[in-house]
C-alpha cells in the first residue's frame, strides 16, 4: 500500500548530469519516534519561580485534617481550604450516614453549622464555655484518632504565632523590592519562628543563585532538604490540574529542585540514584510530572533498575490524570511494540488524547503526525486519505518536519489538492532545514531541475551530502555522481558551505 510517509524523489542516472527526477512511494513505513534513553531535564535549574499567593491571615480556630495524614496528627490554619475530597469532608463536616453527630458544631439553636472540626488555639484542652464536653480530639469511642495532647498543644502554639507574625510577608516584600540581603535575613527569621515552607524554599533559591548572599549550592541543598524531609501534612499535596500541570506545593518544588540538581550535576557530582530518589519523593506526593519522569527512569534504567512494566504503570497513571507527556510516551510504546506488545488501537487512542488536548502542548504536532500516519497506512483505524491529509497539514503548520515532508508530496503529485511546485519546494525546504533527511534529498532533486524555483546544482549537492551524514541510504551515491559533474569553482562553493571557516578574530591594536 502506498503512503505519503516516505515519499522521496529518486535520483537516477539520466541527462547531462546523469541525474533525473521521479516520484515514488516507499513501502516501508518510517520508524516510529522512540522514547529517548536519557531522561531530559524539563526545566533549567537556573530559574527562580515563586508559586501561589501569600498565605492569608489565619483565624484562631485550628482545623484538624483527615485521619489518614502521613504524620500522627495534622493541623492547618483555619484560613486554608482543603484540596482532596476526604480533607473537604472533614473540614466542612459533610454529613454521611454513620457520622458522629457530636463531631459537628451547632449554633445556639442546635442547628448544625458548617464550621470545621477543630479547636481554639487559646484552649487546646477544650473550651467549656462553648461545648458540653471538652473537644480535644476524642471521638465517640474515646480514642484520640491518632492525635496526642502534645499535637494539640503544638498546633495551638504554632497557630497563635502564625496569626501575629508578619516576617514572611516582609521577606517577600524585601525580595520583590530587590533587597535580597534583607530578604535572606527575614526568610531566616520567618523559618525560625514558624517553619514556613515558603521561607525554606526561597532560602534554597537565594543560596543556589547567589542572591543576597554568596552562592552556596551546599547550603541551598540543605534548605531544600530541610523542607523536602519536613513533617508531612495535607498541605503538601496539590490536586493535579492539566491546565497548570507543573503547579506544586513548596515541598514538591524543593524535591524537584533537588532531583534536577543531582541529575544535571549543578555544582555537585551527578548522582542518578539520588535524582531518582527525589523524583520518587515528589511522586509520593501525587505530583504527576514527577510520576512521568520516574516512568522515564524505569524505562531507561536511569538511576536504578530498568523495569518497563513499572514504567508503563507510571505512564498509565499519569496519562489518566491528563498529563500529556505521559500520554504521548504511552502511545509511542504501544505504536512501536519494541518494549511491550504492539497495540495500534491503544496507540491511536492515546495519540488522540494528545492531539485534541485543549491546552497548548509541544507534543500536539507529534501526535497529529502519528494520527496522520495511522490514517495513511490504516494502522489501528480504517485508512482515510482525507483525514491523513488533514492531520499532516495540522502538524506541518505547527512545524513538524516529517509532516512537512509528507504534506509536500501531496502538492507535488496533485493528490487531494492542486499541484503546486512552489509550495512543494517551500515545504521540503522547511523540513530539510530542521534536519529531515528525506526532505533534504527531495529538495536536492527539485534544485537540480529548477522545479518550484531557481536551479542550483551546488545547493543540491550540499543537501545530498548532509542527508548522507544523517543516514539517508541513497544520498551518498547520488552525491558522488553529482560531484563528478561539478566544476572546480562549484566544488569550492560547496566546500565553503559544508565547512565554513570560523570568523577571524579582530586584530588587537596596541596603544602607543
Amino acid at each position: 500500500m502506498k503512503t505519503h510517509l516516505n515519499w522521496f524523489m529518486a535520483i537516477a542516472v539520466a541527462g547531462v548530469l546523469g541525474l533525473g527526477l521521479s516520484v515514488e512511494a516507499q513501502e516501508t513505513a518510517m520508524a516510529p519516534a522512540k522514547a529517548a534513553t536519557q531522561v531530559p531535564v524539563e526545566q533549567e535549574v537556573t530559574t527562580v519561580t515563586v508559586f501561589g499567593r501569600m498565605p492569608t491571615r489565619p483565624t484562631n480556630t485550628v482545623r484538624r485534617l483527615n485521619r489518614s495524614s502521613g504524620s500522627s496528627c495534622a493541623f492547618t490554619p483555619g484560613s486554608q481550604d482543603g484540596i482532596v475530597d476526604n480533607y473537604l469532608d472533614d473540614v466542612y463536616g459533610v454529613r454521611r450516614e454513620g457520622d458522629d453527630t457530636n463531631s459537628l458544631q451547632t449554633d445556639g439553636n442546635g442547628v448544625v453549622s458548617q464550621e470545621p472540626e477543630g479547636f481554639r488555639d487559646s484552649s487546646p484542652y477544650g473550651d467549656a464555655s462553648r461545648e458540653t464536653k471538652p473537644r480535644i480530639g476524642v471521638d465517640a469511642a474515646g480514642e484520640r484518632s491518632g492525635c496526642s495532647q502534645s499535637d494539640y498543644n503544638f498546633a495551638a502554639g504554632r497557630n497563635y504565632i502564625l496569626r501575629k507574625d508578619t516576617t514572611l510577608r516582609d521577606a517577600f516584600a524585601a525580595y520583590n523590592a530587590g533587597n535580597f540581603s534583607k530578604a535572606v535575613e527575614l526568610f531566616k527569621q520567618a523559618y525560625s519562628k514558624i517553619g514556613y515552607d515558603e521561607a525554606a524554599l526561597m532560602l534554597g533559591d537565594l543560596y543556589l543563585y547567589g542572591q543576597g548572599t554568596k552562592r552556596d549550592t551546599k547550603e541551598a541543598i540543605a534548605w531544600y532538604t530541610k523542607l523536602a524531609e519536613a513533617r508531612l501534612d495535607q498541605s503538601h499535596y496539590v490536586r493535579f490540574n492539566p491546565k497548570s500541570p507543573n503547579r506544586g506545593s513548596s515541598r514538591v518544588q524543593a524535591q524537584m529542585k533537588l532531583a534536577r540538581i543531582y541529575m544535571t550535576g549543578f555544582d555537585v557530582p551527578k548522582d542518578p540514584k539520588e535524582a531518582r530518589h527525589w523524583y520518587k519523593a515528589a511522586d509520593d506526593l501525587d505530583f504527576i510530572p514527577a510520576r512521568y519522569v520516574l516512568g522515564r527512569m524505569y524505562q531507561s534504567g536511569y538511576g536504578g533498575e530498568k523495569n518497563i512494566k513499572q514504567a508503563v504503570k507510571l505512564y498509565s497513571d499519569a496519562a489518566e490524570y491528563g498529563y500529556v507527556p505521559a500520554q504521548y510516551a504511552l502511545a509511542n510504546l504501544y505504536f512501536s511494540g519494541d518494549e511491550i506488545a504492539q497495540d495500534f488501537t491503544a496507540a491511536f487512542e492515546w495519540y488522540q488524547q494528545v492531539a485534541f488536548n485543549p491546552y497548548v502542548t509541544n507534543k500536539k504536532p507529534y501526535a497529529q503526525f502519528f494520527l496522520a500516519k495511522m490514517y495513511d497506512q490504516g494502522q489501528g483505524v480504517k485508512g482515510d486519505p482525507v483525514r491523513a491529509f488533514a492531520f499532516y497539514k495540522l502538524a506541518a503548520v505547527a512545524g513538524h518536519p516529517d509532516a512537512q515532508n509528507a504534506l509536500a508530496t501531496y502538492f507535488y503529485t496533485g493528490q487531494l489538492v492542486d499541484k503546486n511546485l512552489t509550495i512543494t519546494r517551500k515545504l521540503f525546504s522547511a523540513a530539510a532545514t530542521q534536519g529531515q533527511p528525506s526532505a533534504m534529498v527531495n529538495l536536492a532533486a527539485m534544485l537540480l531541475k529548477g522545479e518550484g524555483g531557481e536551479k542550483d546544482v551546488v545547493k543540491a549537492y550540499v543537501w545530498l551530502k548532509l542527508a548522507g551524514k544523517l543516514g539517508h541510504t541513497d544520498a551518498p551515491a547520488a552525491a558522488a555522481k553529482l560531484e563528478a559533474k561539478l566544476t572546480p569553482e562549484q566544488k569550492v562553493q560547496a566546500e565553503v558551505i559544508l565547512s565554513p571557516r570560523p570568523a577571524a578574530k579582530p586584530a588587537v591594536v596596541q596603544a602607543k
